[in-house]
């Protein structure tokens, strides 16, 4: 804690202003990457590394974007809950917006023993993706990345 702000509240506003001014220039249809940590509450559980988005064109209206990310993913206490990192997002299919909740994209469930987990891949054909770092299983304990 620094003067009354904790680092870990700076960082969600570093974050929060990064991915903001990231979806602005996306809409022109440029590539936007950007890096991002998170933890949990308690800290528990975190990721870290880069998700990356394009426009590749419109459908149904809305913007359509391909996606890549690649993320570190720590469980960082000894409490028998694993860390994920999970998304949401709407994806065109068919002809039509689905809703995709909560979808874990990786996980590291060995208890703070220096053995991290991965997430890497990509996405199509998606738009308003969320990401969040919470314990395997447990929706309540989510914090969103941006």
């Amino acid at each position: 804690m620094v003067n009354g702000i904790t680092l870990k509240g700076i960082g969600k506003k570093l974050a929060v202003a990064t991915a903001t001014a990231g979806l602005v220039i996306a809409v022109s249809g440029q590539a936007q990457a950007a890096n991002y940590y998170q933890s949990t509450y308690d800290g528990c559980a975190s990721v870290g590394g880069s998700y990356n988005y394009w426009q590749v064109g419109t459908a149904g209206g809305h913007p359509l974007y391909d996606t890549n990310w690649d993320f570190v993913i720590y469980d960082n206490c000894a409490d028998g809950k694993g860390a994920g990192l999970y998304t949401t997002y709407q994806k065109w299919e068919n002809g039509s917006w689905n809703y995709h909740g909560y979808t874990k994209l990786g996980s590291d469930s060995n208890g703070a023993n220096d053995t991290p987990g991965y997430a890497k891949s990509n996405g199509y054909s998606v738009r308003d993706v969320k990401l969040y770092v919470c314990f395997v299983g447990d929706g309540n304990s989510c914090v969103a990345l941006f």
